[in-house]
């Protein structure tokens, strides 16, 4: 065969595989479906709450982010649990008691919090 032909079926290859499987390049980033409604802190730490906003009275956490006070680094989350309600304004308050788990370096850390959430809801 010649060159001109390997080529030709090369590119119609080519061609027929990028039509078939170039989507998969084409990755979106998956947008948040939660939302933030603010924050605690305590003399060690920083927890940013993430709920995802609907029409029940009691909403489950969707994510906490603990950071650091001292170097405001974000700390590798263990686990979490907890509701939160509607407290006032744009305010939530923790139902009951949410537990936090998460990494302090070496140290597995676990925190109980209870009470309002400061801050607010940010969209």
């Amino acid at each position: 065969m010649s060159k001109k032909l390997l080529t030709l079926l090369f590119c119609i290859a080519v061609s027929t595989f990028s039509l078939f499987y170039g989507n998969a390049a084409d990755a979106k980033v998956a947008k948040a479906t939660f939302t933030e409604i603010g924050y605690q802190k305590d003399a060690d730490y920083y927890y940013t709450f993430y709920v995802n906003l609907g029409k029940d009275d009691t909403t489950p956490l969707a994510y906490i982010q603990v950071q650091k006070n001292a170097t405001g680094t974000v700390l590798k989350l263990e686990n979490f649990k907890g509701n939160v309600a509607y407290w006032k304004g744009s305010q939530f308050t923790i139902r009951n008691e949410a537990t936090v788990s998460f990494y302090d370096g070496e140290k597995l850390v676990e925190k109980k919090l209870t009470g309002v959430i400061e801050g607010g809801v940010k969209m």
